[in-house]
């Protein structure tokens, strides 16, 4: 049996967390003088911008997942992932230091990335391009 499954409240939370993360990295970049730093995070923060632009593109799309793989469990473990990460996101709103920052950055980073290759694991393959082009 498949059933259809919306993205849009998943990407939402997504889109929030990119603006998050660029005005973040935004935050952290100015706590530093050091040239190489600098323009790391200026690059992430501009990827954090090219991100939301491709969730907001797909957070209309309808992807089929196989309902034997989603089960209750699976979908409370999905939905845990989520409220951690935006609990670390309210817990994070003050950056104490430049080191800080980064290891709010690096924490958000692999959040995301858990999050969307768990996403990836269970949806048909023929979606796995929008999460690849997210990822990549």
């Amino acid at each position: 049996m498949r059933e259809v499954f919306t993205l849009e409240n998943i990407i939402n939370i997504m889109i929030e967390l990119e603006d998050f993360g660029r005005h973040h990295y935004i935050e952290v970049k100015a706590m530093t003088d050091d040239y190489k730093p600098k323009e790391f995070i200026g690059i992430l923060a501009t990827q954090e911008t090219a991100h939301k632009k491709l969730y907001a593109k797909y957070k209309n799309m309808n992807i089929t997942f196989e309902r034997n793989i989603v089960n209750n469990e699976y979908e409370a473990y999905m939905d845990s992932l989520l409220k951690g990460t935006v609990r670390f996101l309210e817990q994070s709103k003050e950056i104490n230091s430049f080191e800080h920052g980064i290891n709010i950055a690096i924490n958000l980073e692999k959040d995301t990335k858990l999050f969307l290759t768990e996403l990836r694991r269970i949806i048909d393959r023929q979606y796995h391009e929008v999460i690849d082009n997210i990822t990549d």
